[in-house]
C-alpha cells in the first residue's frame, strides 16, 4: 500500500506519527522506540539518512532501496511510503464461547425460548463488544432468544502505539490521549456497522479491561500508571451512542460493563458472569500481556494481575508475530535438527504466534536442548535455532522473554491461592479464556512450566468469556430486565478482592524461583 504523507511545521515529525496522523494503520508494538523492528516501510520519494538502528536491522541494499523503520525515520519533506502488507493484515480473533466443558465440536446452544403463535416483530438486536489491548471481537446477537447472528473482529489499531497498556498509559501521557480514544471509537464503530448493515440495533455492551475503559470514555489514565493506581471510574456505565461517539450511528445506547480495579476489568467481570460463577476454590485465568487470574474462596473472589509482557502475544520476540495468516502456530522437533511446523491459515511461515513459541519452547526442552536455567547449548546460543530454515531463528534472548512472562504467571497464581488459603493441588478447576488459552496446547504449557503439573486434567479452555459475557448481559437484560442483570455484574465485582501483588515482597522471590525450567 503507498501512502503520501505531508511534512509540516518546523518540527519534523517521524514517519509512524505522520501515518497515524494520516489515518494510516501500522502495527508498532514496541510503541514507537526502535526497539522491535516491526514498524518497517519502504520511502518511495524523500530523503532521510538512516540511523545507527536501522543499520542494525536492514543490510545496505535494503536501506538503498529506502527502507526503513518508521518510528526512527525523520523525511525532511513531505514523501510517498509504501506500507507492506504484513504490516496491516488482519489477526485471527478467538469469538466462540465453549463453556464448562471446553468442547469447540459441541459450543453451547442458544436457550430455546418458546413465543405463542401470534406474529412476531421484527427481532431485537444488541451488540457484543470485548476490546483487548491487541484485538476486538464483536457479535450481533438476538437477546430474546440468545442467538448469535454474525461475529466479526478487527485488530485494536491502538497498537500503533504500542502492544500493551503501559505503553497505550505512557502514550495518553505524552499527549496522545485523544488519538487513543478516536482510534478505539473508530474500531468499534466500523465493527458496529459491519454486524447491524442497514438494520439499526438497540444497545452495544462493551467489556474492556480498565486501561481499554478509561481510553475509550476519554479518562484519564493517569492513575494507572502509577501508585496507588487509581481508576477515575469503573462502574456500570449507560449513555447513548451519541454522548459516546458524538455522532448517531447503527446503535442507539452503549453499556459498558463495571471494571474490579485498576488492574482488573470488566472483561474479568463479565469472564466471572458467562459462567454463572465460579465453583469453589475454581480459578478463571486469562493469559495475555497481563496475566489475569480470579480465585472462588468462600464467599469472595480473589484477583490478582501481572505484568507478563507481550511475549505470548509474539512480542519482544525476534521472530515472533501476533495470530496472524502464516504464524506459526504450532511444531514439533524430530531428532535435534527438523523442526516440522504448521502455520495459521496453512500460509508460508512469517513468523511465531504464542502458541508456536509455547511449542518450540518445550520442544528445545523435551530434547534437552536447552538446560533448567534456559540457557540454549551451542552450535545455537550464538546464532539461534533454526525454526524454519533461513526463514525464522528462536534466539536465547526469546527463551528469556519467555522465561519472564511465564514466571510472572506462575508467581502470581502460586501468591493468589495461597491468599485463599489453599496449595495449588487443592485447587478444583482452572478455565482458561481467550484466544491463546483455547488453542494452547495445555500439556506443552505444563511442560515448560507456565501451568502447575497439579493442574493437569483439571483445565479447561473456555474461549471467549469477556464476549459471552457482554451477550449474556444482552439476553439476561431482555428477559428479566437490565437492572437485574446489571446487579449480577456488580456483585461480582463487589465480591471481589482485588490482591496487589506489585506489593509483596513475596512475588519477587516467588518470581525468581519460577525462572528456570522443568528439569
Amino acid at each position: 500500500m503507498t501512502v503520501k504523507v505531508a511534512q509540516n511545521g518546523q518540527e519534523k515529525k517521524n514517519l509512524l506519527q505522520l501515518l497515524r496522523e494520516s489515518g494510516q494503520y501500522i502495527d508498532a508494538p514496541c510503541g514507537g522506540r526502535g526497539n522491535c523492528g516491526r514498524c518497517r516501510v519502504r520511502l518511495l520519494s524523500g530523503a532521510a539518512e538512516p540511523v545507527p538502528r536501522e543499520r542494525e536491522i536492514f543490510s545496505e541494499r535494503e536501506l538503498a532501496e529506502g527502507w526503513r523503520l518508521a518510528c526512527l525515520c525523520v523525511p525532511e519533506e513531505s514523501c510517498e511510503v509504501f506500507v507492506p502488507k504484513s504490516a496491516q493484515t488482519s489477526m485471527a480473533v478467538e469469538t466462540e464461547f465453549y463453556g464448562e466443558t471446553g468442547d469447540k465440536g459441541h459450543a453451547p446452544e442458544a436457550p430455546v425460548r418458546y413465543h405463542s403463535g401470534a406474529p412476531r416483530r421484527r427481532a431485537r438486536r444488541g451488540i457484543a463488544v470485548d476490546i483487548g489491548t491487541t484485538t476486538l471481537a464483536a457479535a450481533l446477537v438476538d437477546p430474546d432468544t440468545g442467538e448469535t447472528l454474525q461475529t466479526a473482529s478487527a485488530v485494536n489499531r491502538q497498537r500503533a502505539y504500542g502492544a500493551d497498556v503501559i505503553a497505550r498509559i505512557r502514550a495518553a501521557a505524552d499527549g496522545e490521549a485523544e488519538a487513543l480514544r478516536q482510534s478505539i471509537l473508530c474500531d468499534i464503530k466500523a465493527l458496529a456497522t459491519e454486524l447491524c448493515g442497514s438494520h439499526p440495533a438497540e444497545t452495544a455492551v462493551i467489556a474492556g479491561n480498565t486501561v481499554m475503559c478509561h481510553l475509550l470514555l476519554g479518562y484519564s489514565c493517569a492513575g494507572l500508571g502509577r501508585a496507588p493506581f487509581t481508576p477515575v471510574d469503573i462502574s456500570l456505565r449507560r449513555m447513548t451512542w451519541r454522548e459516546l461517539f458524538g455522532e448517531d450511528g447503527p446503535v442507539s445506547t452503549v453499556t459498558v460493563l463495571p471494571g474490579i480495579s485498576a488492574f482488573i476489568g470488566g472483561d474479568i467481570t463479565a469472564g466471572i458472569y458467562s459462567l454463572s460463577d465460579l465453583p469453589e476454590k475454581g480459578i478463571l485465568l486469562d493469559i495475555g500481556t497481563n496475566g489475569e487470574m480470579v480465585l472462588a474462596a468462600g464467599d469472595r473472589y480473589l484477583a490478582a494481575s501481572v505484568a507478563a509482557g507481550p511475549a505470548f502475544e509474539g512480542g519482544n520476540i525476534s521472530c515472533g508475530v501476533p495470530g496472524v495468516s502464516g504464524a506459526v502456530s504450532g511444531a514439533v522437533l524430530y531428532g535435534k535438527e527438523r523442526m516440522v511446523t504448521k502455520t495459521i491459515g496453512g500460509q508460508p511461515p512469517v513468523g511465531l504466534c504464542g502458541t508456536g513459541i509455547i511449542d518450540v519452547v518445550y520442544e528445545l526442552i523435551r530434547h534437552r536442548l536447552i538446560d533448567e536455567q534456559g540457557t540454549l547449548k551451542e552450535p545455537w546460543f550464538s546464532s539461534g535455532f533454526p525454526v524454519v530454515k533461513d526463514k525464522i531463528v528462536f534466539t536465547q534472548e526469546d527463551i528469556r522473554q519467555v522465561q519472564l512472562a511465564k514466571a510472572a504467571i506462575r508467581a502470581g497464581l502460586l501468591l493468589l491461592t495461597r491468599a485463599g488459603g489453599i496449595s495449588l493441588s487443592e485447587v478444583t478447576k482452572v478455565y482458561v479464556a481467550g484466544g491463546f488459552g483455547f488453542h494452547l496446547n495445555l500439556e506443552k504449557a505444563i511442560g515448560i512450566g507456565l501451568l502447575p503439573a497439579e493442574w493437569k486434567g483439571k483445565i479447561t479452555a473456555v474461549g471467549n468469556s469477556a464476549l459471552e459475557g457482554a451477550k449474556k448481559y444482552l439476553t439476561e437484560s431482555a428477559e428479566k430486565g437490565e437492572e437485574a442483570a446489571a446487579q449480577k455484574l456488580r456483585t461480582i465485582a463487589e465480591r471481589t478482592e482485588t490482591l496487589n501483588l506489585a506489593l509483596s515482597p513475596e512475588f519477587e522471590e516467588a518470581y525468581c524461583a519460577y525462572l528456570p525450567f522443568p528439569g
